[in-house]
């Protein structure tokens, strides 16, 4: 089952969401939106245990929606 995390529920009104098939995949991709879009520098061990606790099991849903029967959305 593949993993997300969501930056709101680390704090910031934000709605990205990083998803992947590991915790480290989904950590890798949330540290590099934090310093691309939120100014972070530096991410500490506790802000990263923080977020790793936050990680959730999920079906990650491609932006743009779920189209069960295949084919085009739009």
């Amino acid at each position: 089952m593949e993993k997300l995390l969501r930056c709101r529920n680390l704090g910031p009104d934000c709605d990205f969401e990083a998803c992947g098939e590991t915790k480290d995949d989904v950590l890798k991709t949330a540290v590099d939106h934090a310093k691309a879009i939120h100014g972070l520098k530096d991410v500490s061990d506790k802000d990263l245990l923080r977020a790793r606790e936050a990680i959730q099991d999920s079906f990650c849903v491609p932006k743009g929606g779920y189209n069960p029967g295949g084919g085009s959305l739009g």
